[in-house]
């Protein structure tokens, strides 16, 4: 087919730097201070972060040059870059259109989570967690003061058994497959509501597979039994062992740290059930979006990112070395840094595919957009490592942030997304006034890695309206962010008991908020992933390939046609079969 003549007008980075700040800002997002954290933390810590860096290797480059690729030689948007180089009527263009689609879904959502980021940043301010903390500290006195002596060892022996349990649970329970517990929770049910349930049991095991199940499910209950009883019996001999101040001493930290966590807890189930609130805080995020995006490539973007992403990588160097002083950091480092091969499931390592991939802002078309305001045909292979590097590291450091302050305050590695909003105040709660400056500069840094991103998502969407309708940057911008906010609307409220679509979750089994991330994470952005590194490596002529390669010795160029051709495509695959649950690997393995 005939190509299109690229614009030769078309808006560029004022330098190499500029570029990479700005896509690095764009690959660092809330997944790497929120999500790589917490799911590190879930599978077992070290050796997921070293498959999760194979895989960077093997698979978030690879596609990462191939994206940026595109967008130099196409020079527009991912829609246009594929006309451009093959013509209007192209269906490759459809890959265009579903990196617009997906980017535009993900900023609706997104804008929610940056916008708590900002409602944190000001409860930070205000220093929030003092009456919380001055509260809880009344009422753990009250606790103290009219609970017996006997029941607040019975409390303090609850708690340490169940803390040193934890891991070994975790341990035992992850030798069971998804299907083993769903059956199992079938079974319980059943029985339950049987008046005979004897009678019940002996019916429903006649079926082999439940049986099976049931037998699997039962053994591991025994063993975590088994342990707490061990566990409970050392922990009592300690606690008996105990002066009575220094009883009192613990039952007082332990009372308060509960009623703390419980009270933070409550505070951001407020925010997220208060779709005003949370739709408010999105608006105001979206307006300086906007205000970034319709400054143009070199006076908006780029000027934004030379300040957000060194002071991003200046905060987070701060927390890191506040974290070092810290006696949690010992455990913190080994956590993050040990392989222990126990840990870790065969699902586990595909979620460290899938972060691969999603970390870099892969398949939603904002590194072929940046790259699409670079005209050089040189550095391709050292602008993608630098900007991988930049990305991994950030998601290490943190960890390092974040771990030594859980560890060194009595909080769970393993606490889910909750990790950030709900246990890290709570910790900054513990460490006093130290832990107003702490919690203001965390939030501060989620909002600006929650900004970058958001910057480079709303690109995608008006930079197609500049290039394909010929709108003016500022048009594209504010329309865009506009309908963002409206299809925001019903994320801010989807736990909103008084929305209109509080039945969602009834007739989809998830709430809008993860509809719309489920249809974003698993489906489009995989599929646009996987479209990508074949038409690199199998259609995008060689011509065209070569010259953006021109500076790359030939074995690192084949390495890569290989990567992206064969190695990328087969584990996006695979991650893709797993997310929408075509298979699940655990059952196989």
């Amino acid at each position: 087919m005939s190509e299109l003549t690229p614009q030769t007008d078309r808006a560029q980075w004022k330098s190499r730097f500029g570029f990479i700040l700005a896509a690095a800002g764009s690959a660092v997002g809330l997944g790497n201070i929120w999500k790589f954290p917490y799911i590190t933390g879930q599978n077992g810590g070290g050796l997921f972060v070293l498959i999760y860096l194979a895989c960077i290797v093997l698979i978030g480059l690879p596609i990462m040059m191939a994206e940026i690729m595109i967008g130099r030689a196409g020079q527009r948007q991912p829609v246009g870059a594929f006309e451009s180089i093959h013509g209007r009527k192209t269906a490759w263009s459809g890959i265009g259109w579903m990196g617009v689609v997906a980017g535009f879904i993900i900023l609706s959502f997104y804008i929610v989570v940056a916008g708590w980021s900002m409602d944190y940043t000001l409860k930070s301010i205000v220093n929030f967690t003092k009456p919380i903390e001055s509260k809880a500290a009344t009422e753990a006195e009250v606790y103290i003061a009219t609970t017996s002596i006997s029941d607040m060892k019975l409390f303090l022996v609850n708690k340490e058994t169940d803390r040193q349990l934890h891991p070994r649970k975790t341990l035992l329970e992850s030798r069971l497959t998804k299907s083993q517990k769903e059956n199992y929770e079938r079974f319980r049910t059943a029985i339950e509501k049987a008046e005979d349930q004897d009678q019940a049991r002996l019916r429903l095991l006649k079926d082999e597979e439940l049986k099976s199940s049931v037998e699997a499910v039962e053994k591991v209950e025994q063993q975590v039994a088994k342990a707490r009883l061990e566990i409970a019996g050392s922990v009592q001999t300690k606690i008996n062992s105990l002066s009575a101040t220094d009883l009192l001493a613990q039952v007082k930290l332990s009372k308060r740290r509960d009623l703390v966590f419980e009270k933070m807890t409550g505070t951001f189930v407020n925010l997220l059930t208060n779709g005003w609130h949370s739709l408010m805080w999105a608006a105001l995020f979206m307006m300086v979006a906007i205000g970034v995006v319709a400054g143009g490539v070199a006076a908006g973007i780029e000027r934004a990112c030379r300040f957000l992403m060194p002071t991003l990588i200046a905060l987070i160097g701060m927390m890191v070395l506040y974290g070092a002083f810290q006696p949690g950091f010992g455990a913190a480092v080994s956590f993050v840094f040990s392989p222990d091969p126990s840990r870790l499931k065969a699902s586990g390592v595909l979620e460290a595919l899938g972060h691969a991939f999603f970390t870099l802002s892969l398949g939603m078309g904002a590194m072929m957009t940046y790259g699409s305001y670079q005209s050089s045909k040189t550095g391709l292979l050292q602008e993608s490592v630098m900007i991988t590097l930049l990305d991994t590291a950030i998601a290490l450091l943190a960890c390092l942030m974040i771990f030594p302050i859980t560890f060194s305050y009595g909080q769970e590695p393993t606490a889910g997304p909750g990790l950030v909003f709900m246990s890290m105040p709570l910790a900054f709660a513990e460490i006093g006034r130290t832990g107003m400056l702490l919690s203001m500069a965390f939030f501060g840094l989620l909002f600006f890695a929650a900004l970058t991103s958001a910057i480079s998502l709303l690109e995608v969407v008006a930079s197609y309206l500049i290039d394909q309708k010929n709108w003016s940057r500022a048009k594209a911008a504010v329309t865009t962010g506009l309908l963002t906010l409206v299809v925001a609307v019903p994320t801010a409220f989807s736990s909103d008991s008084t929305s209109v679509l509080s039945n969602w979750e009834g007739d989809y089994g998830l709430n809008f908020f993860d509809t719309m991330d489920h249809l974003a994470s698993n489906w489009m952005l995989p599929l646009g992933g996987l479209f990508i590194a074949i038409y690199a490596g199998w259609v995008m002529p060689r011509r065209l390939q070569e010259a953006e390669v021109e500076d790359m010795p030939a074995w690192i160029f084949q390495v890569w046609l290989v990567l992206v051709r064969v190695v990328a495509p087969a584990l996006v695959i695979i991650v893709l079969m797993q997310k929408v649950g075509i298979f699940d690997i655990d059952e196989w393995l």
